[in-house]
């Protein structure tokens, strides 16, 4: 797609990481939307491969940039953060907004040795998708995330540092010191969900049906929901979804870990449309370590599903405006109880679906709607344009 060479409107980059379905691309989707009309949006990433399908029709610009996707390969790194020093450089961008990790740090890094010198009045934004450190981390990794912000927000100029949730902006400022963090400006976007419109509910299939959808990586911790899950009775069934999912290394880890619970479990590798399969469930599980303001289970609340959620940092928040939302220890030792818990949440909603379905989708309307969304990014973004 091409760029009005007359256009009035500010240019804004948005810069993802990797190209599969996942909570970073749904937020730069929707963010494009929410941003059409009030400037020029670009998204730089990794080629498309369903996570930022809906980029033309929210009339956005996609960037393919190769080596943006998180991970370690020395070579992979130079050809990213050449690719992205380009993409920085050749336009008279407004906002450069930083999303997804690597992208995050290798942008911050041409700041902070001033490789990168972006024209007078523009705006680098870093938003922060969870903090890179802290509970749920490993240990090692989050003690080098930890000092290695340190040095990035001592050594860069001013930068737009955007969090998910209040907490999360005053956790980083206790770990990083009042001083270091005053250089910089503060602000919050939570996310929200926006599937579009809904299909008709298909007809249920026999037994319960929990779903699961993310990559299959340390962080959404499969291993755990499977186990639990292994602990429900028979009518029950756990879809997982994800990147990662339709590997067979994976599969065969994930069936060892059931016993005998592996004939109810489906594996559907990446999904570009979950519409289907969110509504043919019953709840909405997720296991991680760590998250930010999981989209995934966003969008289960969006359909009106019950959560069952770990003990990740902003799971409360879920319990504080959904009426079907369980908060699970999940360790090895209580994980028969939680089954437990999940029979009956279960129980409860498939008693009087309808019902349930209504009122969870009215709360999510309220207040993490696509709508919500959308007005809290224009009214952030109008300020820098």
């Amino acid at each position: 797609m091409s760029e009005p060479m007359d256009d009035p409107r500010g240019k804004i980059l948005l810069v993802g990481g990797e190209g599969h379905p996942s909570g970073v691309p749904s937020h730069i989707c929707q963010l494009a939307a929410a941003l059409s009309d009030i400037g020029q949006v670009s998204v730089a990433s990794e080629a498309d491969k369903g996570g930022y399908s809906t980029l033309a029709a929210a009339g956005a610009t996609h960037h393919v940039v190769p080596g943006l996707k998180s991970g370690l390969w020395p070579h992979r790194l130079w050809i990213g953060s050449r690719g992205l020093m380009r993409c920085v450089k050749s336009r008279g961008w407004r906002v450069v907004w930083l999303h997804a990790r690597l992208p995050g740090l290798i942008g911050r890094l041409a700041l902070a040795l001033r490789i990168w010198r972006p024209v007078p009045g523009t705006h680098v934004v870093q938003t922060y998708h969870g903090l890179p450190f802290g509970k749920g981390h490993r240990a090692g990794f989050s003690k080098l995330s930890r000092a290695i912000e340190k040095m990035l927000l001592s050594a860069c100029p001013p930068l737009d540092l955007i969090f998910l949730t209040p907490p999360q902006a005053d956790r980083m400022r206790d770990a990083m010191g009042a001083r270091r963090m005053a250089r910089h400006r503060v602000h919050i976007l939570g996310n929200g969900s926006n599937l579009g419109r809904l299909p008709k509910t298909p007809p249920h299939k026999p037994g319960r049906h929990l779903i699961m959808t993310g990559r299959s990586g340390y962080q959404k911790n499969y291993p755990l929901a499977v186990r639990v899950f292994a602990h429900l009775p028979d009518d029950c069934h756990l879809t997982l979804c994800g990147s990662g999912t339709e590997r067979a290394d994976v599969q065969k880890r994930l069936r060892r870990l059931a016993g005998p619970a592996a004939a109810r479990i489906q594996f559907k590798g990446p999904v570009r449309d979950v519409r289907p399969l969110l509504m043919g469930a019953d709840a909405y599980m997720l296991t991680s370590r760590y998250e930010g303001l999981p989209i995934g289970a966003l969008e289960a609340f969006e359909v009106g599903l019950p959560l069952i959620l770990s003990q990740f940092e902003t799971s409360g928040d879920f319990l504080q405006s959904h009426p079907l939302a369980l908060r699970l220890a999940l360790t090895r030792s209580s994980l028969k109880q939680d089954a437990g818990e999940i029979d009956r949440l279960l129980a409860t909603f498939c008693a009087d679906r309808e019902a349930y379905v209504t009122r969870i989708r009215a709360l999510w309307q309220a207040q993490w709607s696509g709508h919500v969304f959308e007005r809290q990014a224009r009214a952030l973004v109008t300020g820098w344009i």
